[in-house]
């Protein structure tokens, strides 16, 4: 099974090198992709250097529009695999997730699925944390794009991809996977940067997520709830 792995990026100069780095030890067949979103602060030098010196199938570009879920979108239709895995740039994946993600889509039931996510620091009060996220997500059945988003492409083009909006983009797109089919939730921990969480303050972060989700099930626009998450995003 080929896996093409999608990056969106935006102002991700400190943290591409070496996620694309930590790719080099997983299990092949695999292509990367990164899209990014007109970053200004030496993201897209990294990425001209980093084409030619890596030991897997790479290629990046500039995407026409900003926003995750439409650089996700645009990099998907720029690669080959039959499973799609969209990655953010500060996440980083162990050396056999992409071996347990196709043990998982062997089974043709299941039509996608995530990773558990785990934080960069040890630290309290983040492995609670990290812990709640995942139990969280197995109840609720929606989850976010830095616990590692996969699905097969057939699938993913059937749903029409992510959808055009500039925020919950994943939380959306995970709840329609579930209407089409099973849903992995591996235990695989990927390994997420904890920085937006710090920057903010944990229980300020805690708060205004649980904000925003709130908000938006109860009708709030993305376009709002962007403005609202913007500083820390």
């Amino acid at each position: 099974m080929h896996i093409s792995i999608v990056i969106p990026t935006f102002q991700e100069a400190d943290t591409i090198e070496p996620c694309l780095v930590s790719l080099a030890c997983q299990t092949e067949p695999f292509d990367v992709f990164v899209a990014d979103g007109a970053s200004t602060d030496g993201t897209r030098p990294h990425l001209t250097r980093l084409s030619s010196i890596l030991p897997y199938p790479f290629d990046w570009g500039m995407a026409p529009e900003r926003g995750r879920g439409l650089q996700c979108n645009w990099g998907a239709d720029r690669t080959v695999g039959e499973t799609l895995l969209f990655l953010h740039a500060d996440t980083r994946l162990p050396p056999n997730a992409l071996a347990d993600l196709r043990v998982a889509l062997a089974r043709a039931e299941v039509v996608g699925g995530r990773f558990d996510l785990g934080f960069d620091t040890n630290r309290w009060p983040y492995p609670l944390m990290a812990r709640v996220i995942n139990i969280r997500t197995r109840l609720v059945r929606r989850f976010t794009g830095d616990m590692g988003i996969f699905v097969r492409r057939s699938v993913f083009d059937k749903l029409d991809g992510f959808p055009a909006q500039p925020l919950m983009e994943d939380l959306e797109f995970s709840a329609r996977l579930f209407e089409v089919g099973e849903v992995a939730a591996l235990k695989t921990q990927v390994v997420t940067a904890a920085r937006r969480w710090q920057k903010r303050g944990v229980w300020r972060t805690i708060a205004l997520m649980q904000l925003l989700r709130g908000a938006y099930a109860l009708g709030v626009s993305p376009e709002r709830l962007a403005d609202w998450y913007r500083p820390v995003r």
